[in-house]
């Protein structure tokens, strides 16, 4: 090696030193930090990418520009979440190091994330310093909060939900088979209902040992477990967690049970945008040929009411009608069922266009009248009845729906909860909430 090679290796394990002294002062906010004192390369060539489990507050972001000693003048630095909409950026100031001037760009967002698939953006990636021993992923570190609390209530909260990053393991292949055999054996042993262990244990796994069968294996398990485990079921996690495996092993022979359930979730907690994007392949390949044609049809078509794409719902579920009135009505179990609930959407959308909302009033109120509660799946029926109870002039009536449309939303931040909440802080001043 020459004096250069380590000269320059010496002063990137001193830069790293010093950040990892601060980090042991705060480990409890790490995120993402895949610092390592070891010679580095410019350019990033892979995402680097980070994943929330819940609610966190992203306090400070850091990318490190080693330049070849050179450092670089600090620009921006911002989030991209799984959607493709940007956060942010926001412009980084430069932190001299060891003699290295902006050998780190920092910035301070304070912004709040909901869970979910984050990608750290760079505006100098030319100079963006990147380790291949970690992955050729740009070398950065997240520091963040749960939720909204301060500092304090951070240090003393008991964390049931960590940040499971993205970062390459450091463990080899050998040592990670080792390990994920390790961690097996003590979800093996943990108590049947200590929900709580065993799926720290499977998290640990994930970050730790994701290049072993086991981590394929946890995500299906830790599924089950937020699925069926949990009561209530633990949605938001169970959305990150398999929109991870998604991108993970997107080719893998789980990979479309394991789109059925992520399908399942968003349903269950009405994000019906998602859902659509989900049923757009599926459905561009269905044929009448199918057993399930007009079931997966009609979910379509509610998913695409749901999301507000009313004219379109129309169109499938009229395609849904006419197949299942016509003499292939017998390819498929309870069609005539299924030519029901087709036909009785037709009619309501044709009263919603042409608002009639006495006769819509009337439709629903049979619907809803013996029914104590509803589910996600009616959400969308909910809001109409209370938009139609409003424009009829029964404003209490609406009140009271508009109600229960939140209480169906139960915090899952719905279309329709969210209109509902802006219809109740119009027609009483205050969200129900307050």
């Amino acid at each position: 090696m020459s004096m250069s090679c380590l000269r320059d290796l010496l002063l990137i394990a001193a830069l790293f030193s010093l950040s990892t002294v601060y980090l042991q002062a705060d480990q409890a906010g790490v995120i993402l930090d895949n610092t390592v004192a070891a010679p580095v390369e410019s350019v990033p060539l892979k995402p680097t990418r980070f994943t929330l489990y819940d609610t966190r507050t992203i306090t400070q972001i850091r990318t490190f520009h080693w330049n070849k000693g050179k450092g670089s003048f600090p620009g921006s630095i911002a989030l991209q979440d799984k959607n493709k909409r940007l956060i942010g950026p926001w412009k980084a100031t430069g932190i001299d190091d060891q003699g290295v001037a902006n050998a780190y760009w920092e910035v301070s967002p304070d912004i709040v994330l909901e869970a979910g698939i984050y990608t750290v953006l760079d505006s100098e990636p030319s100079t963006w310093s990147r380790n291949p021993a970690k992955g050729d992923m740009g070398i950065v570190r997240v520091l963040g909060q749960m939720g909204d609390a301060t500092a304090d209530e951070v240090t003393k909260a008991e964390n049931n939900a960590p940040a499971v990053t993205n970062e390459p393991p450091s463990l080899t292949l050998e040592e990670q088979q080792t390990l994920a055999a390790e961690l097996f054996e003590q979800i093996r042993q943990a108590d049947t209902y200590d929900y709580a262990q065993i799926e720290q244990l499977y998290l640990q796994l994930l970050q730790e040992c994701p290049d072993t069968e086991q981590a394929e294996e946890s995500y299906f398990r830790l599924s089950n477990l937020y699925r069926m485990g949990m009561d209530p079921p633990e949605y938001q996690k169970l959305r990150v967690l398999l929109e991870e495996y998604m991108v993970r092993y997107p080719t893998s022979e789980m990979a479309p049970e394991m789109s059925q359930r992520l399908r399942r979730a968003y349903e269950d907690t009405g994000q019906w945008p998602q859902v659509v994007e989900l049923y757009e392949t599926e459905v561009s390949e269905l044929t009448e040929e199918n057993p399930y044609y007009l079931v997966t049809m009609l979910d379509y078509a509610k998913a695409l009411e749901g999301s507000g794409i009313r004219d379109k719902a129309l169109e499938v579920y009229q395609q849904v009608a006419t197949t299942a009135g016509s003499e292939k009505a017998g390819n498929y179990d309870m069609s005539d069922l299924w030519l029901r609930v087709a036909q009785q959407r037709i009619e309501i959308i044709g009263l919603l266009n042409t608002e009639q909302w006495n006769e819509l009033v009337e439709v629903y109120r049979k619907q809803f009248a013996n029914m104590a509660f509803a589910e996600m799946p009616q959400i969308q029926e909910l809001l109409e009845y209370a938009q139609a109870l409003e424009k009829s002039g029964d404003r209490s009536a609406a009140i009271a729906q508009y109600r229960q449309v939140m209480r169906t939303d139960q915090g899952n931040r719905t279309l329709q909860g969210q209109q509902a909440s802006e219809r109740l802080i119009e027609l009483v001043g205050v969200d129900w909430h307050e």
